[in-house]
C-alpha cells in the first residue's frame, strides 16, 4: 500500500483545516442569515444557473464579517438548512391546506434593529 499522501489531499488539508486564516467557530446567527438571504438572491437574478458561486460568497463574507470560512462549512451549512426547509414545507402542507405563514425575525446588528421576513429578499441591502 502506498503511504504517499497526495497533493490534492495536502491542499484539501490546508484549505479546510490547516489555514491560520480560517475562522473555526460556529456561525453567527447574522452570518447564517447573510448566506440564506444571499443565495436566495443569487438564485432570483441567476434563475437558469445550476451551481451557486461558494468562493464568491465566502470573500463577501470575509469582507462584511472579517471572518474566513471553507467552502465546505459553507456549503455543509447551506445544504442542511436547504434539508430542513424541505421538511418544514412537507410538514406544514401536511397539516394545513393554507400556505405558510410569514415568518418574521429581529436581529440587533450594530446598534440597528434589522427587521426580516422570510421573502426579504432585500436583507443584503440592509448592511
Amino acid at each position: 500500500m502506498n503511504k504517499r499522501i497526495s497533493p490534492k489531499r495536502i491542499r484539501q488539508r490546508w484549505t479546510n483545516n490547516l489555514d491560520p486564516r480560517l475562522c473555526h467557530d460556529p456561525f453567527d446567527e447574522i452570518e447564517k442569515l447573510y448566506m440564506i438571504e444571499w443565495v436566495k438572491k443569487y438564485k432570483i437574478q441567476n434563475p437558469s444557473a445550476d451551481k451557486i458561486p461558494w468562493k464568491k460568497l465566502i470573500l463577501e463574507m470575509k469582507d462584511k464579517f472579517g471572518k474566513l470560512r471553507t467552502e465546505n462549512k459553507v456549503k455543509n451549512f447551506w445544504h442542511s438548512q436547504e434539508r430542513q426547509r424541505k421538511g418544514q414545507r412537507r410538514q406544514l402542507h401536511q397539516n394545513t391546506s393554507q400556505g405558510p405563514s410569514e415568518i418574521k425575525i429581529t436581529y440587533h446588528h450594530q446598534n440597528e434593529d434589522i427587521n426580516v421576513t422570510y421573502k426579504d429578499f432585500n436583507f443584503l441591502d440592509k448592511f
